[in-house]
């Protein structure tokens, strides 16, 4: 349910659906508090993860890599210096398996993983958070000096953006103006606001961070390694406008435009697959 939330291109217009979640999640906010609580993180947590990325065959060497929040499962091809890949929510390290290979080939060390309550990896739910400390285990555990640079889609750009301000980037489709479009993407299916508000509330206090501190644009402006952008016109889920704000305020980003793409076919396209050379050789 959580991806019809987060990847609903749907305008403002309110459905039959919004009145009744409206109506259900308010009655048991008063009726049941704990219950409410309860259902909204498993509405709100839990990745849906397609057929097609959970049960993509691969080659690749894949292990189980130890970390705080549980095992992360990892693929890895390829000898040289190490690339990170790290996807976006409901999303899967078989997304990348096209361009790891094409990263092997070209003498470095591709190692995509799956984020804690996705694919292989440990946990039923996921947030933020859990995204910025699944990442730095593998980062740590393969050490920053050895990582030429890191490759983020999506919500994995947010916490790719929050690691060590030396590592280089590319980011995919990434989401910028992050908090105002996940709150109205969820306010506007209904749920009542101090549910939302509440869940957040809790998971900054797990995880002693919060939302506001990795929001990626203050991020974008403190890191020191270089940044290449590839963001589609058509993406219907992330900004290309707010992507493009981005790189006319920093001279250290520079940008890829692409048409027709949108916001998954982008990630082993030609111009990913170019930037990626610019950045990983020049």
């Amino acid at each position: 349910m959580s991806n019809k939330i987060y990847f609903s291109d749907k305008k403002d217009r309110k459905s039959f659906n919004f009145y009744l979640i409206k109506m259900l999640s308010t009655s048991l906010h008063f009726i049941a508090p704990a219950l409410a609580k309860k259902q909204t993180k498993k509405l709100l947590l839990t990745p849906m993860i397609s057929k097609k990325i959970k049960f993509a065959k691969t080659d690749f060497k894949q292990v189980k890599q130890e970390a705080p929040y549980g095992d992360l499962n990892l693929y890895r091809t390829g000898s040289g210096r190490k690339v990170i890949l790290t996807h976006g929510w409901s999303g899967g390290a078989s997304q990348f398996f096209p361009l790891m290979q094409k990263i092997a080939d070209a003498g470095f060390e591709a190692i995509a993983f799956d984020h804690y309550g996705h694919g292989k990896s440990s946990g039923q739910f996921a947030n933020l958070p859990l995204f910025v400390k699944g990442l730095n285990a593998i980062i740590e555990h393969e050490g920053k000096n050895n990582i030429a640079c890191i490759i983020s889609h999506s919500m994995g750009t947010v916490a790719a953006l929050n690691q060590d301000k030396s590592l280089n980037h590319l980011l995919i489709a990434p989401t910028f103006g992050f908090y105002q479009s996940f709150e109205k993407r969820i306010l506007s299916t209904g749920i009542k606001s101090n549910l939302f508000h509440n869940m957040l509330a809790d998971v900054e206090q797990e995880h002693q961070l919060k939302f506001k501190d990795l929001l990626p644009e203050q991020h974008l402006a403190k890191t020191q390694g270089r940044i290449h952008i590839v963001h589609d016109q058509g993406d219907r889920f992330a900004p290309f406008d707010l992507a493009k704000q981005q790189v006319e305020s920093f001279e250290h980003v520079s940008f890829t435009a692409t048409s027709g793409l949108g916001h998954g076919r982008v990630i082993n396209s030609d111009p990913t697959w170019e930037a990626f050379q610019k950045l990983a050789f020049n």
